[in-house]
C-alpha cells in the first residue's frame, strides 16, 4: 500500500516538472506625450473658439435683422432682413446641435462690440438705418466668409468642416444679396438727387 502512496506522488511530482509555467504578462510601456498629440489639443482648442465667435456673431446678425425689419423705410432692406433672420436662425441651431455633440459651450448672447453696433443703428431712421445697416451686412460677411475659409483650412474637427462647408453658400449668397442692395440704395439716393435738381430750376436773377 505505501509502495502504491509513493508511486502516485511520483506520477504527480513528474507532471507538475514536465507542465510548462505561465508565461509572463507583458508590462505595458508607459504613454508619451507626442508632437501630434499636442497638435491635435491645440487645433480643437481653435475649433472652439471659432465656434464660439461665430455663435456670438449669428445671435447678432439675426437680432440685427429684426431690427432692420421693423426699422427699414426700404422695402428692398426689408427682405433682405427677412432673408438673413431665418438662415441665421437656421445656421445657429446647427451650431448649436454640434456643439451640444462635441460638449462646447457657446456664449448665449453677442458681445459687447456687436451690442454697441445694434445701439448705434437704434438711434437712426429712414435711409439712414437703409444705408448703415447693409453697409455694416456687407462688412460683416466679407469678414466672416474669410474667417470661415481659413477654419476650414486649418480645423482637424471634421464635423465642424462639415458644418462650415454648409453654411459658407449661404454666406456668399447673403454677401452677393447685400452688395446688390447697397448699389440699389445708392442708386435711388442718386436719382432723388437729381430728380430735386431738375425740379428746382435756376434762378436767372442771382
Amino acid at each position: 500500500m505505501t509502495s502504491i502512496v509513493f508511486a502516485a506522488a511520483a506520477t504527480v511530482a513528474q507532471a507538475q516538472a514536465q507542465a510548462p509555467a505561465p508565461a509572463p504578462k507583458p508590462i505595458p510601456a508607459p504613454k508619451t506625450t507626442t508632437s501630434s498629440d499636442s497638435s491635435t489639443t491645440k487645433s480643437t482648442s481653435s475649433d472652439q473658439d471659432f465656434a464660439k465667435k461665430v455663435a456670438a456673431g449669428g445671435m447678432a446678425e439675426v437680432e440685427l435683422a429684426k431690427l432692420a425689419q421693423q426699422k427699414a423705410s426700404s422695402e428692398d432692406v426689408k427682405s433682405l432682413a427677412m432673408r438673413l433672420e431665418t438662415d441665421h436662425m437656421k445656421a445657429n441651431d446647427g451650431l448649436k446641435a454640434l456643439a451640444s455633440k462635441k460638449g462646447w459651450d457657446l456664449p448665449t448672447s453677442p458681445t459687447s462690440d456687436q451690442q454697441a453696433k445694434k445701439d448705434k443703428l437704434e438711434k437712426l431712421s429712414g435711409s439712414a438705418f437703409d444705408k448703415q445697416y447693409v453697409d455694416v451686412m456687407v462688412a460683416n460677411h466679407r469678414t466672416n466668409i474669410s474667417a470661415f475659409e481659413r477654419q476650414a483650412s486649418k480645423s482637424t474637427d471634421a464635423d465642424l468642416k462639415q458644418w462650415i462647408s454648409s453654411t459658407l453658400p449661404t454666406l456668399e449668397t447673403h454677401l452677393d444679396l447685400a452688395t446688390k442692395t447697397q448699389k440699389a440704395l445708392g442708386a435711388s439716393s442718386s436719382t432723388k438727387h437729381s430728380d430735386k435738381s431738375k425740379s428746382t430750376p435756376p434762378d436767372p436773377t442771382k
